[in-house]
């Protein structure tokens, strides 16, 4: 989730670099992934958005108490959904933020006591620049994790944001298998039959990627996951403003979500209260829940300054989207795991005491 002004860079130079690129036989061309993704991104930008009759006025909403009951009660009767919910419990759940040592190796042993520190119930692990060792480290973080009651999701990078330099070969730039979302599904729930706190598998900024994420192929991805273990969920990254994107059939493709992720308040021109005031977010995961009943929702909330924002958001504010999402969604997501000793820390701790988080 990365800036939209930073992202059409890399593509830029993708798009360069395309003529010596190879990529796997399941994947299209990187050039064609790189264009059509810059058209996406343009028709996200100027595409008519779910809040947008609201846009001035997010918070004036009449019937948002009946909206909050429905919220909850849905939450009430996802929480038996061992599928969704496996330990029956709302989870809070800290993004990123490894650290790695000399060999890039994840500090497995480091993340996982702050994690306990913070009290947190889920790991959102990334595989990103270092998606090697990050993928080979995953059972062990698994099984400590395991150990201390925390459930464990992964996150893929889309093409949009794969890494490393252009110019190489796919499976160098996001080894070990590039593009191929196929193998990667395959791999990862095969870790997940030895490690059931391994729950989901994320792909982000889904709907910037469609090119490559057809029906037919995210049916693929889905297979091969389910093959592996029917329980394991696939999960995307969907904005709220992208369900009415004309190249998005939701129909189509609802019966391969199991969870969906947004960024909330996640642009400035659609997101003025961004920062000040959180009391729409109700209304967003009415909207999601409305598109998507019977998936987890994952309301990303930004503890730090993103895409096109520079403000930073307000303790108050934290606290409002923190207290709305866990009860209204059953799913805080912390947007990134924050450094020891700051306020944000500090925040999200006290929170998870306050709220048992670990336990329930």
């Amino acid at each position: 989730m990365k800036s939209i002004f930073a992202l059409i860079s890399g593509i830029a130079i993708v798009i360069l670099f395309a003529a010596s690129s190879n990529a796997f036989a399941l994947t299209p061309d990187i050039a064609s992934i790189a264009a059509t993704t810059l058209g996406n991104i343009n028709e996200f930008i100027m595409s008519d958005t779910t809040s947008k009759g609201s846009r001035n006025k997010p918070d004036s909403v009449s019937n948002l108490g009946l909206i909050r009951k429905q919220n909850v009660e849905n939450v009430d009767r996802m929480l038996f959904n061992r599928k969704l919910f496996p330990l029956g419990r709302r989870r809070v759940v800290a993004y990123a933020g490894m650290q790695y040592d000399a060999q890039r190796k994840p500090e497995i042993k480091e993340i996982i006591s702050k994690l306990k520190d913070l009290g947190v119930n889920c790991y959102s692990y990334l595989i990103d620049s270092h998606s090697k060792e990050e993928l080979s480290s995953l059972p062990q973080f698994c099984a400590l994790a395991s150990k201390s009651g925390i459930e464990v999701w992964v996150v893929l990078v889309p093409p949009s944001e794969e890494p490393g330099h252009p110019g190489t070969p796919d499976t160098s730039r996001y080894p070990p298998y590039g593009l191929n979302y196929v193998k990667w599904a395959k791999d990862i729930s095969t870790i997940s039959k030895s490690h059931p706190n391994l729950t989901l598998l994320m792909i982000d900024d889904f709907i910037y990627n469609l090119n490559l994420f057809t029906p037919t192929y995210t049916k693929e991805v889905f297979a091969a996951l389910k093959r592996e273990n029917h329980d394991f969920l696939l999960g995307m990254t969907i904005y709220e403003d992208q369900l009415k994107m004309k190249k998005f059939d939701l129909k189509t493709y609802s019966p391969y979500i199991g969870a969906v992720e947004w960024g909330y308040q996640h642009n400035a021109h659609l997101s003025p209260n961004y920062g000040i005031s959180a009391t729409s977010l109700p209304v967003s995961i009415n909207n999601f829940r409305k598109a998507f009943p019977n998936s987890v929702l994952i309301p990303c909330l930004y503890f730090t300054p993103h895409s096109s924002w520079s403000r930073k958001a307000t303790v108050p504010y934290l606290k409002e989207a923190m207290t709305l999402a866990y009860q209204d969604a059953g799913v805080v997501l912390i947007f990134r795991t924050p450094a020891s000793g700051t306020v944000e820390y500090n925040l999200v701790k006290s929170f998870c005491h306050e709220h048992h988080a670990s336990h329930k």
